[in-house]
């Protein structure tokens, strides 16, 4: 699974996390908001993890949030790769059991057509 899928804030095109820590701390200058904010409102993604990190009360717990964050969407990942793992042997089994009843009804029909006398 690649790294990128892990880490919402990994983007060579976008936002680092220090970058978003300070912008929230209120550690840049003027410019460096200006620029930072411009490049937030271009990326929906941004946009979105800036609401909701700037809504965290306490700013030392970003990080721990983030972090968290990155764990669940980890989590959900690998559950939905295995997910999609154990739906293909199902789908075989059904298949070869579609199979075997038809080849039933097929002998079915002519163990009754020659007892019948055809």
């Amino acid at each position: 699974m690649s790294d990128n899928l892990l880490d919402i804030l990994k983007d060579d095109d976008n936002i680092s996390e220090q970058e978003l820590l300070k912008y929230l701390e209120g550690k840049l200058s003027p410019e460096e908001r200006h620029e930072l904010e411009k490049r937030i409102v271009s990326s929906e993604m941004m946009s979105d993890a800036e609401e909701g990190l700037s809504q965290v009360k306490n700013k030392e717990d970003v990080p721990v949030a983030v972090a968290d964050i990155n764990r669940r969407l980890a989590s959900q990942l690998h559950k939905r790769r295995h997910k999609k793992l154990r739906e293909i042997p199902a789908q075989t089994l059904t298949i070869m059991a579609t199979f075997i009843i038809l080849l039933l009804i097929i002998l079915a029909y002519f163990v009754i057509y020659r007892l019948k006398g055809g």
